[in-house]
């Protein structure tokens, strides 16, 4: 079994009105193929900013994952897409890190 290293690029959504928050993260096999995800998720984005909108947050960092999901990148055309709070890896050196602690 060999190593299954992907590229973690958080995403975070902005709302008018309400602000910004984080909004889960994207896996990729290569840098270019999460730059070709990125590339593409804005070129479907109308001319002007929409009400509510996700975009890449951070700097992007590599993660091992499990075969499942692995399999589940190698599979997808340029990445895919988790609104999962829980990050894979350590969260990267930048951007939002989620609490491992319950909150109350």
């Amino acid at each position: 079994m060999g190593t299954r290293l992907v590229i973690v690029q958080k995403w975070e959504e902005s709302e008018r009105g309400f602000g910004t928050r984080p909004d889960g993260y994207s896996l990729h096999l290569t840098e270019a193929d999460r730059e070709t995800y990125v590339k593409e998720y804005w070129d479907g984005m109308p001319d002007t900013a929409p009400e509510e909108y996700s975009r890449p947050d951070g700097t992007p960092y590599a993660a091992e994952v499990d075969e499942v999901t692995f399999a589940s990148v190698q599979a997808s055309k340029n990445g895919i897409r988790s609104y999962d709070r829980k990050l894979p890896g350590t969260g990267g050196t930048d951007g939002w890190i989620p609490s491992r602690r319950p909150i109350g």
